[in-house]
């Protein structure tokens, strides 16, 4: 039986063996002779006999090795995806039909496979659940939409108000309950059960005051209010005990992951407690909100690839080139199984930061350029990772949409001019204000390409339930938006 051929390889009949083609001994004269005289007698030169199958074979062998690396297959569907997430258009707006004369604005917004949860400015809480045949299905979105998410939605119906003249301030869901916490002088939280809605416990905490976020893990809630965070362990507890952790400082953001509690301050520094150590009377310090590596001095130069990626990006860098205050960080969240966590600042600034080697002047791995700075936003805007934890959504006080891939910080929709912070809304050919006296459709349903009639202070993005892909649910001013990415 003939040898077979092999790419790279050839056969030494003597030891009866393959070997690579580089270890190959160079031909002798008799056999260079023999090869010349075979390939006149089939009428054709060396290069023409030889020279093209082995140029096919590696190729060919190049060309299979990249597309069978895991590596490589990674990039192809990470391109294809960022490619598809540009190009969303299938999405819809939806008018909430406020219970009361003057309306409201939504404040926080939390979506489930069965039921919904919003908050507005004045305390209240409303609810709705997943509409069991299309006579109840919600009335008050555009007309011509078509209903992408796995079916309707029933009306917004008002639950409760848990402080009249004070905004819920943050809404947390899991698969069992929500809790819903208003912001004041005294903490009102609201548990429901997510399958039974009319079991409901109401707690106060008189001591606990300003509370501007929530973080929901199993049965433990913690909550960032004035000078520290709050860890309420077992909401399930007869007897709800509660435990300070000091942070020393007004406390922005909270996270959970397992046993670990991650607060973002006022003053600008992320902070990490573990709930096991009970005699803790302080927290590490992780990182501390300072110059963004990116931003160049004032006396500096920048080339054009670095005018694109700073576009928006802090400016209050000193005269003197001397780095940046700090700034508030409202938003934190561990991602890569703990190893990593994505941190936003007041002003803009949005980076991942690498909780294995931590310090508090470390610079980010990853930073995320294009933000505008929310230092003259009153309200809270809204920050988000997909469930795959690949994308990252921010919206900006200049009443748009962003998002950029979250590992390498690339941007969904490029950078292509200067802020337009500063301008109001308008009609413009890729922006889009819903009038309040028209039902008309919305010229461009890119989330990416429009901007809003208010800045969106609530996102979300969940896992579609009637198929693959994912679904981005945004709240501001007086409507809710949805969105199918990639669609």
């Amino acid at each position: 039986m003939p040898p077979r051929e092999l790419p790279g390889f050839y056969f030494d009949a003597e030891r009866n063996r393959y070997f690579p083609l580089s270890s190959r001994p160079p031909p002798t004269t008799s056999t260079n002779q023999s090869q010349t005289n075979s390939n006149t007698d089939t009428g054709l030169a060396p290069e023409e006999h030889e020279e093209p199958r082995r140029r096919r074979r590696v190729l060919w062998s190049s060309n299979r090795t990249t597309e069978t690396t895991a590596a490589g297959r990674a990039r192809e569907a990470s391109a294809l995806l960022h490619a598809r997430l540009a190009l969303t258009q299938r999405g819809c707006a939806e008018r909430v039909h406020w219970p009361f004369s003057g309306g409201s604005n939504v404040c926080a917004f939390r979506t489930t496979p069965t039921r919904q949860f919003l908050g507005d400015e004045r305390g209240w809480l409303y609810t709705r659940a997943r509409a069991e045949s299309s006579e109840y299905f919600s009335h008050s979105r555009d007309p011509g939409e078509d209903d992408d998410d796995g079916g309707g939605w029933t009306e917004w119906s008002p639950e409760l108000c848990l402080a009249p003249g004070s905004e819920i301030s943050a809404l947390c869901t899991t698969d069992t309950r929500c809790v819903a916490v208003c912001f004041g002088p005294a903490t009102k939280i609201c548990v429901q059960d997510a399958g039974a809605p009319g079991r409901t416990a109401l707690l106060h905490l008189s001591s606990v005051r300003d509370v501007r976020a929530a973080s929901l893990q199993d049965r433990a809630l913690v909550l960032g209010a004035a000078r520290h965070a709050v860890l309420l362990p077992d909401l399930d507890a007869p007897i709800n005990s509660v435990r300070t952790l000091p942070a020393r400082s007004d406390v922005f953001a909270v996270a959970q992951r397992e046993t670990l509690v991650y607060a973002g301050t006022r003053a600008g520094g992320v902070l990490r407690f573990d709930t096991r150590d009970t005699n803790a009377k302080c927290a590490q310090l992780l990182f501390e909100s300072g110059p963004d590596p990116g931003t160049p001095s004032s006396t500096s130069k920048v080339n054009a690839p670095q005018v694109r990626r700073l576009i928006n990006a802090p400016r209050n860098a000193n005269a003197d080139g001397s780095p940046p205050e700090r700034s508030s960080i409202v938003f934190v969240q561990p991602t890569h199984g703990g190893q990593a966590l994505v941190v936003g600042c007041m002003d803009g600034r949005l980076a991942t930061y690498d909780l294995r080697f931590v310090r508090p002047t470390a610079p980010p791995i990853v930073s995320y350029f294009g933000q505008p700075s929310a230092l003259s936003h009153s309200g809270r805007l809204g920050i988000t990772l997909d469930p795959a934890e690949r994308f990252l959504f921010a919206a900006g006080a200049d009443h748009r949409l962003r998002a950029w891939a979250l590992n390498s910080g690339e941007p969904v929709v490029p950078l292509s001019g200067p802020s337009t912070s500063s301008r109001s809304p308008d009609a413009s050919s890729n922006s889009y204000i819903h009038p309040s006296t028209s039902n008309a459709p919305p010229q461009s349903r890119n989330p990416f390409a429009t901007r809003f009639i208010a800045p969106l202070s609530a996102l979300q993005v969940v896992d579609a339930e009637d198929g693959p892909g994912t679904v981005l649910w945004a709240g501001g001013g007086g409507e809710v938006w949805r969105w199918r990415l990639g669609v």
